[in-house]
């Protein structure tokens, strides 16, 4: 069974970066961001027309260029945690997380009894096909696999604590657009109420040895945060990193076209 790093370096206090797939149905973007560093790839089926076996094949390319393959789910469903993690993904994101027992149900989805009610598929996206007895799987994937709540809502805010008293929870990361709007200041993340809300998760999270974690694509955002102790840090997505870098390049373009020739 691969390790998943993400998680192991998470726990040793370490920050992680990724970036998220949303928009192209490339297996190859997963490979693309292995080789330019990030340890995570965030494959999201909340937001897109992405299928299962879309998302089982960037998962299957993630894992075979050595980078991390973390799904977010539609929602809080265990058909939808089980099946992806049957199809390897080493991690798994569930947006609106808003009480005790949602955390403990999402937590038992992930684990197989007695700790949890996972039903038992030992997939070869799962192994990479080697062999690996049953005792050992299970262990390795109660070991492994990465377990990351979003906070989008004013009750999850207040919940936090009890929320992450709950043993298997790993990151809970922010959803600042929905939080946002629920708090009614859509897209003020730097207005009063939205610092307090944020800045109650980051501590609360280092209170229960949680990773705190901010999914933007906003450069500012994630210096402000990853100051006051943010360590899960997802930025941006494919099809704005493709545009900004087209961006750049299309200008560094001109630039050079439109000098005169020399005589």
């Amino acid at each position: 069974m691969t390790p998943n790093p993400v998680k192991q370096l998470l726990q040793g206090g370490r920050p992680v970066i990724g970036s998220e797939i949303s928009r192209f149905r490339a297996a190859d973007i997963s490979r693309i961001y292995a080789r330019a560093g990030f340890d995570f790839v965030f494959i999201d089926m909340e937001h897109t027309c992405f299928n299962l076996e879309t998302v089982a094949d960037i998962i299957e390319a993630a894992r075979g260029a050595g980078i991390v393959p973390i799904v977010r789910v539609p929602q809080a469903e265990y058909v939808h945690v089980a099946r992806v993690l049957d199809c390897g993904a080493q991690g798994i994101i569930v947006p609106r997380v808003n009480t005790v027992a949602e955390v403990q149900q999402i937590v038992s989805w992930t684990r197989y009894p007695p700790l949890g009610i996972r039903g038992y598929a030992s997939t070869s996206a799962q192994t990479g096909g080697q062999p690996i007895g049953a005792e050992a799987f299970i262990e390795a994937n109660h070991r492994s696999t990465l377990v990351v709540i979003q906070i989008e809502r004013r009750e999850a805010v207040e919940n936090l604590s009890a929320m992450l008293a709950v043993d298997g929870v790993d990151v809970a990361c922010l959803g600042l657009m929905d939080l946002s709007v629920d708090l009614g200041i859509p897209g003020q993340v730097d207005h009063p109420s939205m610092l307090a809300a944020v800045q109650r998760v980051v501590d609360v999270a280092r209170e229960h040895r949680v990773a705190s974690g901010v999914i933007t694509a906003c450069r500012e955002t994630i210096a402000r945060w990853v100051g006051q102790g943010v360590r899960f840090v997802s930025y941006a997505t494919d099809e704005i990193l493709l545009e900004r870098a087209a961006r750049a390049t299309a200008a560094d373009l001109r630039g050079l076209v439109a000098q005169e020739p020399s005589s």
